[in-house]
């Protein structure tokens, strides 16, 4: 994973800033260890199924993208002194991601806005975007309100 400086305060962010949180993976087992509990359909879990799917072939479950992401975001420490949780995510997957393709991880600052309520704390909308490594091709967007510490 890319070393990142732990953002400070919500007052360090500004829109248009953007982080690159380096890489990750979903292993074939895990992709399909995820399907078997939490998104049991054929084309997450049979690769002979899947051929007849609209993917062509076995594909990661958005849900394990989106959870992966979430994970990997996190571990890199960017927020960690200063996340408070979150209130809401918008999200898409405009590609399909296969088991075992690599991917990147970008944060794009879209929103920073401080509480109206509670002036310790404020607002920010962050989009994650999650692309094949090889191509570039998008496979997660989702853009995420984030309570954050000021």
């Amino acid at each position: 994973m890319t070393a990142v400086i732990p953002v400070r305060s919500l007052d360090d962010l500004a829109p248009g800033m953007e982080f690159d949180l380096g890489r990750f993976t979903l292993p074939r087992e895990e992709v399909l260890d995820f399907a078997r509990k939490f998104d049991p359909q054929p084309f997450h879990l049979d690769d002979e199924a899947a051929k007849g799917s609209i993917f062509g072939r076995l594909v990661a479950s958005g849900v394990h993208t989106f959870s992966a992401t979430l994970g990997h975001l996190l571990r890199s420490g960017l927020l960690a002194e200063v996340n408070l949780g979150a209130s809401g995510v918008e999200v898409a997957w405009p590609a399909p991601l296969d088991p075992d393709e690599p991917v990147t991880l970008r944060l794009v600052v879209e929103e920073v806005r401080p509480s109206r309520s509670k002036p310790e704390m404020g607002i920010a909308k962050l989009r994650y975007l999650v692309a094949r490594e090889r191509d570039g091709t998008v496979v997660l967007s989702a853009l995420a309100t984030h309570f954050l510490k000021r």
